[in-house]
Order: structure tokens, then C-alpha cells, then sequence
């Protein structure tokens, strides 16, 4: 087995750990026999438990699964594009997604939570290949550039959808990110889709690793290059599009968290797939139970605080090695 898998049980004890200090903390404190009470031993009559089972536990859940997914997509879309800079918020999606979602809730206002999710992949989907193939044989810098320009003038028919209908609220969570108001019903509905890509994605990590190496070597290895980055593309695109359903736009932690995985552990898919969604999930959760504490505190400020140090440590210590 490869020694790189040895650090998996310490990630997955970071998970729990981070579970339960979210479950613990935010506006008000509980104790850790409290939070495993109410996963063992579960107790309705008490306000404690119900407050933890009703609010707390699918914020923490809904945390951690967009957590992962958002991380996730943000490193198969560096991989697919071959450009360090991509990232869904970057490339759009996140901005097309929201637009879709917008534009659902006004044409059918009792719309359930599973056609938010399809609207949100929608819109992602369609903004992501415009933009792709605007920039497809262009410099980075172009990427950026197309990516904000069409993320701005998104913003822009947003706003004005959101002030005409008096939609203040609704794009007030969307801008601010965060995990409030999911509930376990919404969790059980996107988990399994969730696990479903992730796993095609694993199938298919040596064939993400061939296209690290260009087109020019993917084919002379024999690969079908457009097959597998559609569908890769397809799949980054569906994770960030549910993500930004349940939680909003929440930005850099798809752009934080791969290349900090990726200068730790190295390119190979296999590794970074399973890690980048792991740290994803413990970061975005640590910075929800934080914006809990810090009366609301917009999540997107909170990962910027918590993962601008730590990315530039990690550039400093092993930037020469990554580069």
C-alpha cells in the first residue's frame, strides 16, 4: 500500500474532530457528552437536544458536504483546464448557478429542493462551457477575465431580479455563503448523488492523471481526451452547482484547498481527490461554527481569515518542491 495512504485515518479523525467541535460551538456552547447524547442516546422533551438534533446537526452536516464537494470540483476543473487559476467561482459557475436558481424560485415559487439543484446544475453547466470555450486556446489570464466579466454582468441581472421582486433575503444568503437553513431531508437527497461522482471520478483518476500532461501526450498514450474531459467537466460542474444550492456562493475554498493538498501529497488523483474533499469539508465546517460564533459573520470572510495564512505558509515551506 502506498505510504501516502497512511495519512487517511488522520484526515478522518479530523473529520469527527470537526464535527464535533462544530456541534459544540456557535451561539450558544454545548458539551461533548450533549452532542453524543444526541447521536446516542436522543432525548426530544429536552430543548438541548432538540435545538442540536433540528438546527445544528444539518447546518454541521450540510458544512461539511459542501465542503467537499466545492473543493473537489475546484481541483477537476484545474486538472481539465490545465490552468491553476480555475476555480468554480472563477469560471462562472457559481454566479450561472445562482442566476438559475433565482430565475426558478420566481417561474414556480413552491419548487422543491431537488429542482433548486437541478436549476443550479443547469445554469453552472451552461455558463461553465461558454466560458470554457471562449478561453479554450487562450492564456490563463483570459480565463480570469471572461470568468469575471460574465460573473459580473450575472451579478448584475441578479441584482436587478432581486430588487424588482424584492428578493432581498433570498440573494443576501447566496452572497454571504453559509449552511443555515438546510435541513436533513435536502442532505439525503444531494449525499447520494454526491457520492455517486465522486466515486466515477475515482474510477477514472488515471485518466485525469494522463491529462496533467497535456493533449498532445494524452493522445499518444491513446486516450480519448474529449470523452473523459467532458465528463469529468460534467461531473466538477454537478458538484459545484449543488454545492452553491445548498450553501451559496462560497468562494477561494475551491482554489485554497487543491493546491494545498496538491503541494502536500503531490498530482496523483487518487490521493487528491479523497484528501482535497476531506480538508475541504473540515474547512468550510471549522468556518461556518466560526461565523456562528462571531454572530453570523459572512462564511466566505471567515475562510479568507482562516486559509490565506495557511496557503501562504505552505507556499513558503514547499512552494519550490510544488513548482
Amino acid at each position: 500500500m502506498d505510504r501516502k495512504w497512511y495519512f487517511l485515518p488522520i484526515f478522518v479523525m479530523g473529520i469527527l474532530l470537526s464535527f464535533v467541535l462544530a456541534m459544540m460551538y456557535g451561539t450558544n456552547t454545548y458539551s461533548v457528552r450533549e452532542v453524543f447524547d444526541v447521536i446516542f442516546n436522543l432525548d426530544m422533551t429536552s430543548q438541548s437536544h432538540q435545538i442540536l438534533r433540528e438546527i445544528r446537526l444539518p447546518r454541521v452536516l450540510t458544512a461539511l458536504l459542501a465542503g467537499f464537494m466545492i473543493s473537489i470540483s475546484g481541483l477537476v476543473l484545474q486538472s481539465v483546464t490545465h490552468n491553476d487559476l480555475s476555480e468554480p467561482s472563477i469560471l462562472g459557475i457559481n454566479a450561472g448557478a445562482n442566476l438559475a436558481i433565482i430565475l426558478a424560485a420566481l417561474l414556480v415559487p413552491t419548487l422543491p429542493f431537488i429542482g433548486v439543484v437541478g436549476s443550479g446544475f443547469i445554469g453552472g453547466m451552461l455558463i461553465g462551457l461558454v466560458i470554457l470555450s471562449m478561453t479554450r486556446y487562450r492564456s490563463p489570464m483570459h480565463l480570469i477575465l471572461a470568468g469575471a466579466g460574465i460573473s459580473l454582468l450575472l451579478y448584475a441581472v441578479t441584482d436587478f431580479l432581486v430588487i424588482t421582486f424584492n428578493l432581498g433575503q433570498y440573494i443576501a444568503f447566496f452572497t454571504a455563503g453559509g449552511a443555515a437553513g438546510q435541513s436533513i431531508s435536502n442532505i439525503t437527497i444531494v449525499f447520494p448523488m454526491a457520492v455517486v461522482l465522486v466515486i466515477v471520478l475515482l474510477f477514472l483518476s488515471k485518466e485525469l492523471d494522463v491529462l496533467l500532461f497535456g493533449d498532445e501526450m494524452a493522445v499518444s498514450l491513446g486516450q480519448n481526451q474529449t470523452v473523459y474531459r467532458r465528463v469529468t467537466l460534467t461531473v466538477a460542474i454537478m458538484l459545484a452547482s449543488m454545492a452553491v444550492a445548498m450553501v451559496g456562493n462560497v468562494v477561494f475554498l475551491g482554489l485554497l484547498v487543491p493546491h494545498t493538498v496538491k503541494m502536500l501529497f503531490g498530482n496523483m488523483h487518487r490521493f487528491t481527490i479523497i484528501y482535497t474533499g476531506f480538508t475541504g469539508a473540515m474547512i468550510f465546517v471549522l468556518s461556518d461554527m466560526f461565523a456562528r460564533v462571531f454572530n453570523e459573520t459572512p462564511v466566505n470572510a471567515i475562510i479568507a481569515v482562516i486559509g490565506l495564512p495557511f496557503f501562504i505558509y505552505i507556499i513558503k515551506k514547499r512552494g519550490d518542491k510544488y513548482a
